[in-house]
C-alpha cells in the first residue's frame, strides 16, 4: 500500500484522538439510551471532518480534488468507537451535503454546505419507500407541478436521521413510470415545512444511536429554487451517490471487524483453559489469522475503489464487491469474536455483541448484499 500523505495523516490521527478521548466514553451509553449525541457531532465539525468533502468556500475543507480515502480513514476510526455515530454522520455528509455539493447551484450550496460543515445542521436523504426499498425505482412518492414549484405527497422509510435531520433530500417522481429510470427528481426540503412531518426513531437491533425513522409528505410545496439538480435526472444522480454510500458502508463494518479482532487478540492471550491460553488453540488462531486476513482485503480494495471515485470512473459493479464482501466480513468477524469470548462475549461488557448487532444493518442498509449481487452481474452481462 502506498504511504499515507502527510496530511492525511494528520487529520486521521486528530479524528482517532476523538474517538478515543470522546466518542468511545458514551459509546455503550448510547446504545442503550439510543439517543444522537449531537454535541459530538458538532465537534466533528469544529476539527473540520464533516467538512471533508465540501468547496472551501462554503466552510468545507476541500480545496482542491476530493480525497475519498481520508473521509474513509476517518470514518473507520469513528466507527471503531460507535458504528451507529459513524452512520448517521455518514449520511449527513455523505448523502446529504455531498449530493448538494455535486449537483447543486451556487444559491443552494451557499444555503446548505456551510450548517453541515460547521456542525450546526444535520442532513438526510429519502428514498427507500414502503413498497420500494431494494426496487429503488419503484417509488410513488410524486411531485406535481405547482405554480412556482411542485407539491410532493409521499411517505419514505428506513431514512436515516429522519427523525433529527434540519435537511431532507427527497426522491420524488416527476414523470415516468415505475421501474424506469428516468422521471426522478430530488428536492431539498426543510424541517418546519407545511406538510412534512416525521415519525419517532425506530426501535432497532443495532446501530443505536443512529435516529432512523419515517417521513410524510402531504402537499408540501417545494419552490423551483429548491429542486437538485436537473429535474427527471434524479435517479442518474442517485446511482453516484449509492457507489460512493456502498463504499463507505463497507469501511464501516472493516472498523468493526478490526475492532473485534483488536479485543480477541488481549482475551485470547489472557484467558486460560486446559492450562494455557486460549491463543494457543489453533482453531482460535485460524478466526484469529482469517479476521486480520478479510480486514486486510477489505480494506485495500475499498481505498482502490474510492481512489476510482475520485479519478472520475464509474464504479458501480467495484462499490458492490467491496460493499459485500466487507459487510458479510464485518459480520463474520463480529460472530467469531462472540465465540471466542465465549460466555463473555454474549455480555456487554465485551462490546463484540454490539459490534455483531451494528455489523449487520449494513448487509441490508445502502442496498442489500442480494441487489448488490445483481448489480454486479448485470455490468458483467452487459444487462
Amino acid at each position: 500500500m502506498p504511504e499515507v500523505p502527510l496530511e492525511r495523516k494528520m487529520f486521521v490521527d486528530t479524528i482517532r484522538k476523538f474517538a478515543r478521548n470522546e466518542l468511545e466514553l458514551v459509546a455503550d451509553e448510547i446504545d442503550a439510551t439510543g439517543e444522537f449525541p449531537v454535541n459530538l457531532y458538532r465537534r466533528l465539525g469544529a476539527l473540520g471532518f464533516l467538512g471533508l468533502r465540501l468547496p472551501a468556500e462554503y466552510g468545507g475543507f476541500m480545496d482542491g480534488s476530493p480525497d475519498s480515502v481520508a473521509v474513509m480513514m476517518c470514518v473507520e476510526e469513528i466507527a471503531k468507537a460507535s458504528a451507529g455515530f459513524a452512520l448517521s454522520v455518514g449520511a449527513s455528509i455523505t448523502l446529504f451535503a455531498a449530493n448538494v455539493a455535486r449537483n447543486g447551484n451556487e444559491e443552494q450550496r451557499a444555503a446548505y454546505l456551510p450548517g453541515i460543515a460547521s456542525g450546526e445542521k444535520i442532513g438526510c436523504w429519502g428514498l427507500t419507500e414502503p413498497d420500494a426499498g431494494s426496487d429503488a425505482l419503484g417509488i410513488k412518492t410524486r411531485a406535481v407541478r405547482a405554480e412556482g414549484g411542485w407539491l410532493l405527497n409521499g411517505r419514505k422509510t428506513f431514512i436515516t436521521n429522519a427523525p433529527i435531520a434540519d435537511h431532507f433530500i427527497i426522491i420524488a417522481r416527476t414523470g415516468g413510470e415505475p421501474g424506469r429510470i428516468d422521471g426522478g427528481t430530488a428536492f431539498i426540503l426543510d424541517r418546519g415545512a407545511d406538510g412534512l412531518s416525521t415519525g419517532k426513531p425506530l426501535d432497532k437491533m443495532g446501530m443505536r444511536c443512529s435516529p432512523t425513522g419515517e417521513i410524510f409528505l402531504d402537499n408540501v410545496f417545494v419552490p423551483d429554487s429548491r429542486v437538485l439538480g436537473k429535474p427527471g435526472n434524479g435517479f442518474f444522480d442517485m446511482m453516484a451517490s449509492l457507489d460512493f454510500e456502498r463504499s463507505v458502508a463497507g469501511a464501516i463494518n472493516v472498523a468493526i471487524a478490526q475492532r473485534c479482532l483488536e479485543i480477541c487478540l488481549e482475551y485470547s492471550k489472557t484467558r486460560t483453559q486446559f492450562g494455557k491460553p486460549i491463543s494457543k488453540f489453533q482453531l482460535v488462531q485460524e478466526k484469529i489469522a482469517r479476521m486480520h486476513r478479510d480486514i486486510e482485503l477489505a480494506r485495500t480494495y475499498i481505498i482502490h475503489v474510492l481512489e476510482m471515485i475520485d479519478s472520475g470512473r464509474l464504479v458501480t459493479a467495484q462499490a458492490g464487491i467491496a460493499k459485500w464482501f466487507a459487510t458479510e466480513m464485518g459480520t463474520q468477524a463480529a460472530l467469531d469474536a462472540i465465540q471466542i469470548l465465549g460466555g463473555y462475549g454474549y455480555c456487554r461488557e465485551y462490546k463484540v455483541e454490539r459490534y455483531m448487532r451494528d455489523a449487520k444493518l449494513l448487509e441490508i442498509g445502502a442496498g442489500t448484499n442480494e441487489i448488490n449481487k445483481l448489480l454486479i452481474a448485470k455490468v458483467l452481462l452487459g444487462a
